[in-house]
């Protein structure tokens, strides 16, 4: 269908709106908006519509319908990458102000390469035509593997080009803002940053051998694949910044993506004796999206009820802050849910009732200008007990994030620990009696979960958990120089630390600690944990 003029005429159309993206809308970075995010997200699916009419004005029903279908399979599939890149961007520790020049580079790669897989593909289906009957057979593969390794973690170290990258490239420790290669005793060092890039780009291609073929399954025009996926891509970003932080909740998409993809794969391995219309592969697609989305609410909703249900009459709650009704101990607990949506919802409570312990503490310590100037990273807004504080509140976004620790027994360690991709151990001293690892749900919650290495240590994890059980068990905050900040903390508020000097921590960090009253009379142990200038400045 496409003539040389419109393929050059779309491309063309295309380089200039990411000109526009990144040249003029996001030429400085920055963390993106929820409305900003969906302020792009309904311009590029507005643009894709506008395409569609295009479609069906000058080339007919036919076109317009295969293009729309196309583009909602890809879309859909879209959803993967967004939960991939929310786990990648954690792991790597990208900071929110540069995620979108990653994601805007990265796609721009993407688009070549599908590019390519899509000629190629074009070619091997005009000189063998029975490459059909592979690609159904392997949609239908990959949509039947989808549907049964539901929850397997993400592992990038694993992925070849990283390992070939660490190994060949020359690199530098840390990251330098949103550069990808940096000049360092003249020598080009490429930075963390650009490893992230080509994690991103690796991901998608694994995920365009699904996509593509699920586009060929609907139409055979390789301008109609072409713009379809071009458009879904485009609009990744936006929907990356849009949906990460609710899509936990849609816990039965990956249920009908997968349903999609063997729908696709059946109708391509029986089209020549049974032909399905477009029009009727359009209904069946997103019927079965409408219905695992609706499925997954009404999921959510359900469980939130039975939460809220779940004392018994008469049973007097256990408040552990006013920002939730659930025990610290049943939160614990749901961190080791197989579901995504209520891991994320106990971590969020469990670290907004940390913070809720811990900044009237702080608040007071940032009266010191000096002792402020020092824990600026991390300071958060000034807060009253008056009125019911918020996320945004008690941690300003601009800031650095606090992180709860969470005692928990090693039964419970190992759990949490699974059930959550099995993140990185830290490098803890072995002189101490302590295993933690971090958690991290969104951009704004950090949970550490510490446990006794022995269920008999003798350790300040094993003492807690034997005098307290399972809590919270401290609040960690940053600063510049822990020495000086402890002297201050010592002569100017008479809060004594509890090891005289600064001692190692985790992964080599210098810590020390503190324990407070809070004006209540509570008792919170703060963490003061120092960071690099380089890191801090950034």
């Amino acid at each position: 269908m496409g003539t040389p003029g419109l393929w050059i005429g779309f491309n063309v159309f295309i380089l200039l709106m990411l000109a526009l993206d990144l040249g003029v809308f996001h030429r400085r970075s920055h963390a993106i908006s929820l409305g900003e995010a969906t302020a792009w997200s309904v311009v590029w699916v507005v643009v894709s519509l506008a395409f569609n009419l295009g479609l069906l004005h000058w080339y007919g029903r036919t076109a317009a319908l295969e293009f729309l279908t196309g583009y909602l399979i890809e879309k859909s599939l879209s959803v993967d990458n967004i939960f991939i890149f929310v786990l990648l961007f954690k792991y790597f520790a990208v900071e929110p102000r540069y995620q979108h020049r990653v994601l805007f580079w990265g796609i721009l790669g993407a688009l070549v390469m599908r590019g390519a897989m899509i000629g190629l593909g074009v070619a091997l289906i005009h000189r063998f035509e029975w490459v059909l009957y592979l690609f159904g057979a392997f949609l239908v593969y990959a949509g039947a593997q989808m549907m049964v390794q539901k929850g397997e973690e993400v592992q990038p170290e694993r992925n070849p080009v990283l390992r070939w990258a660490r190994k060949f490239l020359p690199l530098t420790k840390d990251y330098a803002g949103q550069k990808f290669f940096v000049r360092e005793t003249g020598t080009w060092r490429a930075t963390p940053l650009f490893l992230v890039l080509l994690v991103v780009e690796t991901t998608d291609l694994a995920f365009a051998l699904d996509s593509i073929p699920a586009v060929f399954g609907i139409t055979r025009d390789p301008f109609i694949v072409y713009t379809s996926n071009v458009f879904a891509i485009l609009g990744l970003r936006a929907f990356y910044f849009l949906l990460a932080g609710v899509l936990p909740y849609f816990r039965y998409l990956s249920t009908g993506l997968s349903l999609v993809l063997m729908f696709v794969g059946v109708k391509m391995l029986s089209e020549r004796w049974v032909h399905i219309p477009t029009g009727a592969s359009l209904g069946i697609v997103g019927a079965v999206l409408a219905v695992a989305v609706v499925a997954s609410v009404v999921a959510a909703q359900a469980e939130a009820r039975g939460l809220r249900k779940a004392r018994k009459p008469g049973e007097p709650r256990t408040k552990t802050s006013e920002f939730d009704d659930t025990s610290v101990t049943a939160r614990i607990r749901m961190l080791a849910d197989e579901d995504l949506s209520t891991r994320a919802e106990a971590a969020e409570k469990l670290h907004m009732a940390g913070l809720e312990l811990s900044h009237p503490v702080f608040n007071q310590w940032l009266t010191d200008p000096e002792l402020a100037a020092l824990l600026i990273p991390s300071k958060p807004a000034a807060l009253t007990s008056k009125v019911r504080p918020s996320a945004r509140e008690i941690v300003r976004p601009e800031l650095a994030l606090p992180t709860v620790g969470v005692a928990v027994r090693p039964e419970n360690f190992q759990k949490i620990r699974r059930a959550n991709g099995s993140p990185r151990l830290a490098e803890v001293p072995p002189d101490q009696d302590a295993m933690e690892f971090e958690l991290l749900f969104g951009h704004r919650v950090s949970l550490d979960i510490l446990t006794t290495k022995a269920p008999n240590g003798n350790g300040a994890i094993a003492r807690f958990l034997e005098k307290f059980g399972e809590g919270i068990q401290q609040v960690e905050y940053q600063t510049a120089d822990v020495d000086r900040a402890t002297q201050l903390l010592r002569e100017r508020f008479g809060q004594q630390a509890v090891y005289p000097q600064s001692r190692l921590g985790a992964d080599g960090t210098r810590v020390n600690f503190f324990l407070a009253a809070t004006p209540e009379g509570k008792k919170v142990l703060i963490e003061l944990v120092e960071v690099r200038a380089s890191r801090s400045a950034s």
